[in-house]
């Protein structure tokens, strides 16, 4: 006896198959998309964080070492009362000097007065490195055979301000994509001009960096080009021990 199917327990038509498949690959594609998407924007974020994270480290560096300048230095030839050496240091860098090590010794009383041990003559600046397109924070001691160490190395700007008391501001970008500060003021709200860096007690640090642009215009994942800013008020404490 042989066994008859009714039309009803008939399979998938070559048509019906053929159109069930192109809708899953169109799914699939979409998914693709929306996965590699997120990807890129996953990735645009991790960048973003270290960028974050690597200007951090260097203005915490030059915060506190900057801070700290200008101890036990009075009439040091070539340098102010809160260690900033005048004839080197401008809105880009600032070097300092520190007695790290001036404290009287407990048996002898003596006190070291120099500023030639390391870390007691230290420069920060922006490097720009043309042939790489790249530029840098670097730290450069003076008195530890020319060492240059790299503090940051995705940055766009360094903007150095010196005042002689805190002030409070705004951050802006100017046309050259430079990141500075604006609309300075003074605790009095009035506002606050900048002084020489021999004369400054407060100093105000702008950092800029730009993410570039992940993948093309127009297309899926395409993320556009993004500006980190940040910046550091540093005190120098011992620009009034003088």
């Amino acid at each position: 006896m042989h066994a008859h199917r009714s039309k009803n327990e008939a399979g998938f038509s070559l048509f019906e198959l053929t159109v069930a498949m192109g809708i899953s690959i169109v799914i699939m594609g979409l998914a693709s998309s929306l996965l590699a998407g997120s990807f890129n924007i996953r990735s645009r974020e991790d960048r973003k964080s270290d960028a974050i994270a690597d200007v951090q480290r260097a203005l915490n560096i030059m915060t506190r070492e900057i801070g700290n300048a200008g101890y036990r230095l009075p009439g040091l030839p070539g340098v102010s009362t809160n260690g900033i050496v005048v004839g080197d240091s401008n809105s880009q860098s600032v070097r300092i000097v520190s007695n790290l090590n001036g404290s009287p010794d407990p048996a002898t009383g003596l006190a070291d007065t120099d500023v030639t041990d390391n870390d007691e003559d230290v420069k920060f600046l922006m490097y720009v490195d043309n042939d790489l397109g790249q530029r840098y924070i670097v730290r450069f001691q003076n008195n530890a055979a020319n060492d240059t160490t790299v503090l940051a190395n995705r940055i766009d700007s360094l903007v150095i301000r010196y005042y002689d008391e805190k002030v409070n501001y705004n951050t802006t970008v100017d046309a050259q994509g430079v990141c500075d500060i604006t609309n300075v003021v003074n605790a009095s709200n009035s506002a606050e001009s900048e002084v020489s860096p021999g004369a400054a007690k407060y100093l105000v640090i702008a950092v800029g960096a730009t993410l570039p642009a992940v993948g093309t215009p127009g297309a899926d994942g395409y993320q556009p080009p993004s500006r980190v800013q940040l910046t550091s008020d540093v005190v120098l404490r011992n620009s009034l021990a003088y």
